[in-house]
């Protein structure tokens, strides 16, 4: 039975796309059937999957996107939902048809604020959701004040602010295949083992 999992997050600059190719890349790399479906108007990850040859990406809104997802399902293991920022009933309808939601942000008070809805969202949609820090920077207590606020809803693992991740995106590709034994490699992993272990 397929597994499908949504990324959302209401605010703009929290990596969401960039976090999802790099899980997608993990799992397809683990021997996944991986299928895509972009929810997002701008379209970044559609642009992302057409420069690769390994998983289906489908560009969906609005009232398409329950048949699309539920279409994606019947024919992977494992379907990545990217969903629009702003939290509306789309969002809603696909919290509600998922397993897992990963809300990508960044480790400040401001982002961390702006989770709220989703957690709400996720919370009256009765579905499990989990915040995953990225681009948290080298030093300094960032990891451990958002855990304060967060508690259980914030994953052990995390994504650091490395360059290699972006690079990786706008060539289509994902930080393992240009640097398989790189930290952002490592990184990676271990966040999908987590998300793995999630019921």
């Amino acid at each position: 039975m397929s597994r499908i999992v949504t990324f959302a997050q209401q605010k703009g600059g929290a990596g969401k796309t960039t976090v999802l190719t790099q899980l997608a890349h993990h799992w397809l790399a683990s021997g996944l059937k991986v299928a895509l479906v972009d929810l997002d108007p701008q379209g970044s990850l559609t642009r992302w999957a057409a420069m690769r040859s390994d998983m289906a990406c489908t560009a969906s809104s609005d009232w398409k996107a329950g048949s699309d997802i539920r279409a994606a399902a019947r024919k992977a293991d494992l379907v990545l939902v990217d969903c629009p920022g702003n939290a509306d009933i789309l969002l809603r309808a696909t919290i509600r048809d998922s397993d897992l939601v990963i809300a990508p942000s960044q480790p400040s008070m401001m982002d961390l604020w702006a989770l709220e809805p989703v957690l709400e969202m996720a919370k009256k949609e009765k579905t499990p959701l989990r915040v995953l820090l990225n681009r948290v920077p080298p030093t300094g207590r960032a990891a451990q004040d958002a855990r304060e606020v967060l508690g259980a809803d914030l994953l052990d693992q995390h994504l650091g602010n490395r360059v290699i991740f972006q690079q990786a995106f706008a060539m289509g590709k994902a930080a393992a295949e240009l640097q398989p034994r790189s930290k952002a490699a490592i990184e990676v992993s271990a966040v999908a083992a987590e998300i793995d272990a999630i019921s």
